[in-house]
């Protein structure tokens, strides 16, 4: 277990490494694109970072009493499907190379608090499909929500370096137009996926609204409204710029002290 972690750090760094002084030279317009050959590398290195981040995570997350949802096993878990998503996502688009070192790092993080600092939080989802399917839910929006996050966030970036003329033409850099329309598309399938996340938990979670559990269903409900509030104010008023980057990491913030905030406070 240990070493398959040490393995996983070490391919998500090298992933890292890779990726970094090339996205430097395209910002300082020393060039323009990154070799094929080049992303060959990036995308086999990420690919066993992730594989190896996987097994080490389905030893330390499926034990014999059940699942053990740690916060670090939780926070790995959505830390490695989002680096799955942006690694494949590469090949197909340009708008997730400036985020991809991000990414990894977060990987390497949640892979340190799981192999040096386990825990034991122990759950039995076989037992209750509700409850498997509230969470998947919850889980798989968190996902997405963070993925808009790291749009928002490159739509921030892009915007002042084109406004300061800090940028030449790449094919490497998305256009701002692309970055804002699947930011948006991820909102919106985010919200979607949230909004059935809150009836399957007032349906399947008996406890949903009891004084321990309530913090969890007013911080989701309040970054629901923020997210609906940012489509709306998009599509109708046209919003676009830093408005939107507040919004979307705002609706983030809620979102994680509803889904870790009570696990946080006890560590």
């Amino acid at each position: 277990m240990l070493w398959i972690g040490v393995f996983a750090i070490v391919a998500y760094l090298s992933s890292i490494l890779l990726i970094t002084p090339v996205l430097m030279k395209v910002q300082q317009g020393e060039t323009n694109n990154i070799t094929r050959s080049g992303k060959q590398w990036v995308f086999h290195s990420a690919i066993l970072a992730i594989v190896l981040h996987l097994i080490g995570l389905m030893n330390s997350f499926f034990v014999a009493g059940g699942q053990n949802f740690t916060l670090f096993n939780v926070s790995s878990l959505i830390s490695v499907l989002v680096s799955l998503v942006a690694t494949l996502a590469m090949l197909r688009t340009n708008t997730f190379w400036f985020v991809l070192p991000i990414v990894y790092c977060f990987s390497v993080i949640n892979i340190v608090g799981t192999t040096f600092f386990p825990g034991s939080f122990i759950k039995h989802l076989s037992e209750n499909n509700g409850l498997l399917f509230h969470i998947a839910l919850a889980l798989f929006s968190y996902i997405v929500f963070a993925i808009s996050t790291l749009y928002a966030l490159q739509l921030g970036w892009l915007d002042r370096n084109l406004k300061h003329k800090k940028m030449t033409f790449s094919p490497m850099i998305p256009s701002l137009m692309k970055v804002e329309k699947q930011l948006f598309q991820l909102l919106i399938l985010g919200e979607a996926l949230l909004t059935i996340t809150l009836i399957s938990g007032s349906i399947y979670l008996p406890n949903f609204f009891s004084a321990d559990q309530i913090q969890k269903a007013v911080f989701s409900f309040i970054a629901w409204i923020i997210f609906a509030i940012l489509l709306l104010g998009h599509y109708k008023l046209h919003w676009r710029g830093k408005r939107v980057i507040i919004y979307t990491i705002s609706g983030m913030i809620l979102l994680t002290f509803a889904y870790f905030g009570s696990r946080l406070i006890v560590m």
